[in-house]
């Protein structure tokens, strides 16, 4: 068979690769004594007597059948024509004679002719202890290529149809004795003459060993288009496959010496290499070599071939992203959380923490999924309160920051978005989880500045993860939008920006609003120094215009008005650093609309060198009480928590810490009426270098709007993230968003 097991030709799917497969995604190992010389970037590794370990996935080219992924889906139940459906897009079956003959150039050399039936009889493509289906799923593939490789006269000059090489055609064995592999000839005598077929036509049945994940385009290993069932797909069931991951390690000396034993590759001293493209399923498609004698281009499948590594569907070892997930147990028992990590497709792996009063927990995903885009489900048997932070190096291309969210505590049947853009260098996504046991169908209208811009559908395999990618959808590759989503069963959904603005790049995600209202609050806001703040409100609704008024509640007291109309099935956006009296100041904002609307708020800065922006939903009322499970002021950290008090009293505030080891500080504050207050976590005593969650409450009867805002240097990824808090903990947490990966 085409790419037998012979030589199978292997990412893990939580992927849809949706950050890595339309990216030029560049990762650049650099020798440390050329540095001077070279403008790399991202160093992955350093020479000098450092090591460069590759992270890879699969066996074989990948292209096609991934055929450990068709035995486990065998040993799981899966019936061996759905099976081929899944690697195999868009095919159906038809049936051939299995009593025509058939010319087979055998191992010993000698031209034997049998019937097609007994040809597969002596398939050594997979043993016969394989489970039935997976078995049936073997044959029918090698008789299609059989077949298609009679029609195509692949061999006809030479005197016969097929030969018996893996590495040319497909493993066959004139030495089987039928008798001796009956589960071989009953899946053949239960598949007779079955084929698989495209427009009526048999198909070039491409198969390799292990996909390690996600199986191949043609483009990716070969260059060429392929056929159009040859399309990439995201694979589980191979997870458990010994061939799924693996690592290849080199020293600079030994790698230096392998790139310049090939013309092809040979640059003298070696200063780096950089991964220039990636293609649908992650495989590296180019390569460039950079060293003394000059630069070097190569396709991915060739330098895996010359480092002899399994295949071109690699990483360096560190990650683009990580992420964590901050959990806070604010009660005075024991909490056991339980958290079910959901991928694309349906695959799901769960791991239990147990947390003392009193506390927080962090709990670092990479190390339990690499290489993975996901959703969460957090179930505990007492309330508490959870966020998700994500640290990035977005496709290596330098948009590097951070971004962090609270948790959805339902699933729902309709979302808004009021934030969106992919103009210039911008890249918005939609991350969708269906939690539910059976397919969601969603639904997406994307709001343009002056109506419906587009609606799209979408399927979601039940417990999965599911990313929408904005920039792909017509008429919005340079739009700012907003987006209502509908589906037929609950679901949740985030978006996630990723932009290089300036001298600002870097990513936000934020919730979705699950209402409508008539007023919206935000307690975070700044337009002094490098900072820009900007309003978005999106007016869904077909036939009616919104009147929206906003109050700017400032430090001490002082407000400021503006007026906003926002026509039907729009978006409307202010620049806060432009209103008159606000360009140079701390403020709060209250949104009020004649008619329901979503709104949030967008901030882009450069805060102290550390550059990015951040984003968040508005708050529907001012509480008395408030909870972030996320905090830090370790390191190169700083954590503020921003008040807003819109009532014509003063409120006294109460901020407690809760630390790793249940321990606990205090701070009180006075926050005047109508007036916007911010509080330095690092500057409050005993917190100058903590890890922790805060609770937020008002002593005197009052109430008020929190957000906490962070701003980093996380290794190399400089930025800020920002979330609301969380009126009440829940024994359920939703996030749609999360990936381990490049």
């Amino acid at each position: 068979m085409f790419g037998s097991n012979a030589g199978k030709f292997g990412m893990p799917r939580g992927r849809l690769l949706r950050r890595k497969a339309r990216a030029t995604a560049t990762v650049a190992v650099i020798l440390t004594l050329a540095a001077a010389a070279m403008a790399l970037t991202q160093p992955a590794a350093r020479a000098g007597g450092g090591t460069i370990t590759f992270h890879g996935h699969g066996k074989g080219h990948g292209v096609g059948m991934c055929m450990a992924g068709v035995y486990y889906r065998a040993l799981r139940g899966e019936r061996y024509q759905d099976i081929i459906r899944y690697y195999y897009q868009g095919v159906g079956f038809s049936t051939i004679d299995d009593n025509m003959p058939i010319r087979v150039k055998c191992r010993d050399g000698v031209i034997r002719v049998y019937t097609m039936r007994e040809y597969c009889y002596r398939q050594q493509e997979e043993p016969d202890s394989w489970p039935k289906e997976g078995l049936k799923v073997t044959v029918v593939a090698f008789r299609t290529y059989a077949y298609a490789t009679m029609l195509r006269g692949k061999h006809a000059a030479e005197g016969y149809d097929i030969c018996s090489s893996g590495s040319c055609c497909q493993a066959m064995n004139e030495a089987i004795d039928p008798s001796r592999v009956p589960n071989v000839v009953a899946a053949v005598n239960e598949t007779a003459g079955q084929i698989i077929t495209y427009n009526g036509s048999p198909i070039v049945a491409a198969y390799s060993s292990c996909c390690g994940g996600y199986t191949a385009s043609a483009y990716e290993v070969w260059g060429g288009t392929g056929y159009p069932y040859w399309q990439p797909v995201y694979d589980d069931a191979c997870a458990p496959s010994s061939h799924h991951d693996w690592d290849v390690s080199f020293t600079w000396p030994e790698f230096e010496a392998i790139i310049n034993s090939r013309s092809e590759t040979a640059v003298g001293e070696l200063y780096g290499f950089v991964i220039l493209d990636r293609g649908p399923s992650g495989r590296v498609t180019k390569v460039r070599l950079e060293g003394s004698a000059g630069s070097k281009q190569v396709s991915g499948a060739f330098f895996a071939e010359i480092l002899g590594l399994p295949t071109n569907f690699f990483t360096l070892q560190e990650q683009n992203f990580d992420e964590y997930l901050l959990l806070q147990n604010p009660n005075d028992t024991n909490a056991n959380v339980y958290v079910t990590y959901m991928m694309p497709g349906g695959h799901q792996w769960q791991d239990y923490y147990a947390m003392a009063p009193y506390s927080r927990h962090t709990v670092y995903v990479n190390s339990i999924l690499q290489n993975t885009e996901l959703s969460m489900k957090v179930d505990s048997d007492v309330p508490v309160v959870a966020e998700r932070a994500m640290y990035f190096d977005f496709r290596g291309s330098g948009m590097k920051g951070g971004h962090t969210s609270t948790g959805s505590t339902e699933a729902r049947r309709l979302w808004y978005l009021a934030e969106g853009y992919c103009g210039g260098d911008f890249e918005s996504w939609i991350l969708l989880q269906n939690p539910g046991e059976l397919p969601a169908n969603v639904h997406v209208r994307y709001f343009g500045n002056q109506g419906v811009v587009e609606e799209q559908d979408y399927h979601l395999e039940p417990q999965s993860r599911f990313s929408i990618s904005v920039d792909s959808v017509p008429g919005l590759e340079t739009a700012e939008f907003s987006a209502e989503i509908t589906s037929d069963l609950p679901v949740v959904a985030e978006r996630a920006m990723y932009f290089g603005a300036g001298d600002r790049g870097g990513g936000s995600c934020s919730p979705p609003l699950a209402v409508l209202a008539e007023k919206w609050y935000f307690a975070e806001g700044y337009t002094g120094g490098l900072f820009d703040t900007w309003l978005l409100v999106v007016n869904p609704h077909e036939d009616k215009t919104a009147q929206v008024e906003v109050t700017f509640m400032l430090p001490g007291g002082a407000n400021k008005q503006h007026s906003l109309r926002v026509p039907p099935l729009s978006r409307g956006t202010i620049h806060v650093d432009d209103l008159p009296d606000l360009q140079a100041t701390d403020v709060s904002a209250l949104i009020t609309s004649d008619i329901p609307v979503a709104a949030e708020r967008a901030m882009y800065f450069n805060y102290g060198g550390r550059r990015g922006g951040h984003d968040s939903a508005g708050a529907l009322s001012p509480s008395d009480r408030w909870y972030f499970a996320e905090g830090c002021t370790n390191a190169n950290f700083d954590t503020w928590i921003l008040l807003q008090n819109p009532g014509d009293d003063p409120c006294d505030v109460r901020l407690t810490f809760m630390l790793l080891d249940g321990s606990k500080r205090s701070k009180d504050y006075e926050v005047p009426a109508r007036s916007r207050f911010t509080v330095k976590v690092n500057a409050v005593e005993g917190m100058e270098a903590a890890d922790f969650a805060t609770l937020v409450e008002c002593l005197n009867g009052g109430a008020v709007v929190a957000e906490r805002s962070m701003y980093f240097n996380y290794r190399t990824r400089d930025g800020g993230s920002n979330s609301f808090g969380v009126e009440d903990p829940s024994t359920l947490w939703y996030f749609a968003e999360g990936y381990t990966g490049q």
